[in-house]
This record gives structure tokens, C-alpha cells and sequence, in this order.
């Protein structure tokens, strides 16, 4: 499970750990940039869900 937490360092506020790796420390618009890319990349990988639910159509 990946975690963020403080750091504890007052240059880099954040750390995010994950298992089988080291810490990562990152200032706030570190991470809100590695956030903002992580979704990108998902939208761009993804298959998006379908659209309606598979819900039929009324005919109306």
C-alpha cells in the first residue's frame, strides 16, 4: 500500500512510501504534479467504463 505522509523536512514537506522501496520525499507541488500526471497517464492507458450503464433505451 502506498502511503503519503509529513516528512518531517521543511524543504521537502511530503514523503510517499511504498512497499519494497525507498522513502520519497517532494515538496506539495511535487506531488500535486505527480498526481496530475499519474491521472493522465491512466486516462490515456485506461479503457474508459461504458457509457450508460448498459441501461436499454426507453424508445421514447
Amino acid at each position: 500500500m502506498i502511503s503519503v505522509t509529513p516528512s518531517g523536512n521543511e524543504d521537502r514537506q511530503v514523503r510517499i512510501t511504498a512497499p519494497g522501496r525507498d522513502p520519497l520525499d517532494v515538496t506539495r507541488p511535487e506531488l500535486a504534479a505527480l498526481v496530475h500526471e499519474a491521472r493522465m497517464y491512466l486516462m490515456r492507458t485506461c479503457p474508459p467504463p461504458p457509457f450508460g450503464g448498459g441501461v436499454p433505451d426507453s424508445g421514447g
